[in-house]
């Protein structure tokens, strides 16, 4: 099951990379960079699952640096869970592909999680889908830097 969602995520975001990019629309650029600085930064530092709610699709699946496959559900009760976190982003890439974006760029997370250290650093790749008129996320992919 894990094998099967990872491929399935990888040949989606291959498909995304094969469409026309459209790097014209700056406004939009800077919305998704705002996204994921509020979705990664200020929802989890602040524990504001109503954010997170709202700002995740549905059916989200999230692939972390370690391989841990989490659904929306699965994923917020992570954060919950946590003692205390801590989101850096940096060199945050969009690409637009119609009602589909895709973000990419450096990561370091810190946090604790029942009194164990949590550190990762590496590049993410997140979708965001224009759905009813609102961008919200539907992937992402943290992918680990030595």
């Amino acid at each position: 099951m894990r094998n099967s969602a990872w491929i399935i995520l990888c040949v989606f975001l291959g498909l995304q990379s094969l469409r026309s990019q459209d790097r014209a629309d700056p406004a939009l650029q800077s919305k998704i960079i705002a996204l994921e600085r509020v979705t990664k930064i200020q929802a989890f530092e602040a524990k504001d699952m109503k954010t997170l709610d709202a700002v995740l699709d549905e059916r989200f699946v999230s692939v972390d640096a370690e391989g841990k496959l989490r659904n929306k559900a699965e994923f917020i009760a992570f954060v919950q869970d946590a003692d205390w976190l801590q989101y850096q982003l940096d060199a945050i890439d969009v690409r637009v592909h119609k009602d589909t974006v895709v973000a990419t760029g450096l990561f370091q997370f810190k946090g604790v999680k029942r009194g164990k250290g949590l550190l990762q650093k590496g590049r993410f790749v997140d979708t965001w889908l224009l759905k009813d008129g609102t961008w919200v996320s539907v992937a992402s992919l943290l992918i680990p830097v030595p």
